[in-house]
């Protein structure tokens, strides 16, 4: 098999392909969100409400009233929200107590228990239309019961009287389980102009490309925040989620690119190297492993894929030292063999079976390695018998790896065993055809010399 195999395949580091940008066809975006976050609804509630703020005088009073309402918020504190749902329910129902009331359904939003007194909340509610914490708590549990119509009526009262982005978030939550993605649209982008929250503007972007089917859009809002706010990691990967779709591999790069500028994440800089290689920009890949991400190991593998065999040499020395690993011996006689002008150098060749032979002798059995150096020793007829040996160590690592036994087949090809080397070639020519040059070098040798 030819030299070019033997290297490309003794590389320890794998370049992963950029598979997301292999999916052909894909003319939608779907990213991995959902229309409305029902688990956080709860959260645009106060936990806690003030005792005078929010109630009227108390109509009853219960003996055990304080030992309930200590049990109910230690319940709530453990974050037993259905414990303490049916105490303030009880407390409620006992007392008449508003202040109950409130809590009784802002823990019925944690549970996603259906609030049974929800008809007094909205007595209240109407009784303190300047309260935005009630009708907050009253959105929220018309969500909950999917009373969408109410709640639209809800929101639009109080979007009236707030202007905190928290509740224009809040109101647009029953347009969008409505499907009405426009106006839910337009109020999540009265919430993003106010906060430039990472968090609402990825809803919008799921909004506009996952439902309306306006990705362009999509991306417009996505790219305005990157140049104006820069790209957090939400940012970035909802883009890089598109342009993945799209097959738009320059803008991948671009939006890697200022990913690892902004967090100098390693698994982004290895994210960009690929991308790199998938766009065979191994001028750019080197250049950002060596002034930007240290690699070493990467970069060798990439002077390797460009044919750069003496920096290839150079490095493997450096990583020789800096790691103490005896497999970089091996590495290094490889380079070195392939960046040699002439492959006959004698000078050459004695380097190469030394760094060889540190490698074996440091334990290094792997398989490629193996074959690389016996099909060397074999081809340039340094030492046949050993080279053959080696091979068949190879072999029993990988007995039936057409490159080994090419390799097995030349060896006694030069020692003039031809009934070996003829049944050996030609199991390999069965497999692999003549499509490579070596291949056809090697059958022709053997087939006319050991012709039968």
């Amino acid at each position: 098999m030819p030299r070019n195999y033997r290297l490309s395949n003794s590389i320890s580091i794998t370049v992963s392909l950029f598979i997301a940008l292999s999916i052909a066809g894909c003319s939608n975006y779907t990213p991995n969100s959902t229309v409305v976050s029902k688990d956080k609804l709860a959260e645009y509630n106060p936990k806690h409400f003030s005792n005078k703020e929010n109630s009227t005088s108390v109509k009853k009073h219960l003996k055990n009233e304080d030992e309930l309402i200590m049990r109910a918020i230690w319940h709530e504190q453990q974050g037993n929200f259905k414990r303490s749902n049916a105490i303030y329910n009880k407390l409620y129902n006992e007392t008449q107590n508003e202040e109950y009331l409130l809590k009784e359904s802002t823990t019925a939003l944690y549970t996603g228990k259906k609030l049974q007194n929800i008809s007094k909340l909205k007595e209240y509610a109407e009784e303190n239309p300047n309260d935005i914490k009630v009708q907050r708590v009253l959105l929220s549990s018309l969500l909950n019961e999917k009373r969408y119509e109410e709640a639209k009526v809800v929101a639009k009262e109080l979007i009236l009287k707030s202007s905190q982005p928290i509740d224009y978030e809040l109101a647009a939550n029953p347009y969008i389980y409505t499907a009405d993605y426009k106006e839910a649209t337009k109020l999540l982008s009265e919430a993003y102009t106010k906060t430039y929250n990472e968090d609402i503007l990825i809803k919008i972007s799921t909004l506009l490309a996952n439902y309306m089917k306006d990705i362009p859009a999509a991306i417009i809002r996505l790219e305005g925040h990157r140049a104006n706010r820069g790209c957090g990691d939400k940012i970035c990967l909802q883009l890089l989620d598109i342009y993945s779709q799209q097959n738009d591999l320059d803008k991948v790069v671009s939006v890697y690119e200022t990913l690892y500028s902004e967090t100098k994440e390693e698994a982004y800089a290895e994210k960009l190297i690929d991308a790199y290689i998938f766009k065979k920009d191994y001028a750019k890949a080197i250049d950002f492993l060596k002034n930007k991400y240290d690699n070493k190991e990467l970069l060798y593998a990439l002077y390797i894929e460009k044919k750069d065999y003496k920096k290839a040499v150079e490095l493997s020395k450096v990583l020789l030292v800096e790691t103490k690993e005896p497999k970089w011996y091996a590495e290094s006689a490889m380079a070195l063999f392939e960046s040699a002008t002439d492959k006959n150098d004698k000078a050459m060749l004695t380097e190469v079976v030394s760094s060889f032979e540190k490698a074996l002798s440091n334990g290094v059995e792997n398989s490629v390695y193996l074959n690389y150096y016996g099909y060397t020793l074999i081809d340039k007829e340094i030492d046949v018998p050993k080279g053959i040996m080696i091979i068949k160590k190879a072999l029993k690592m990988e007995p039936e790896n057409t490159y080994y036994l090419d390799s097995l087949a030349w060896g006694y090809y030069r020692l003039n065993e031809c009934d070996e080397a003829y049944s050996i070639m030609k199991k390999v020519i069965d497999i692999e055809g003549l499509k490579e040059k070596e291949l056809i070098e090697h059958w022709d040798a053997i087939s006319t010399k050991c012709k039968r």
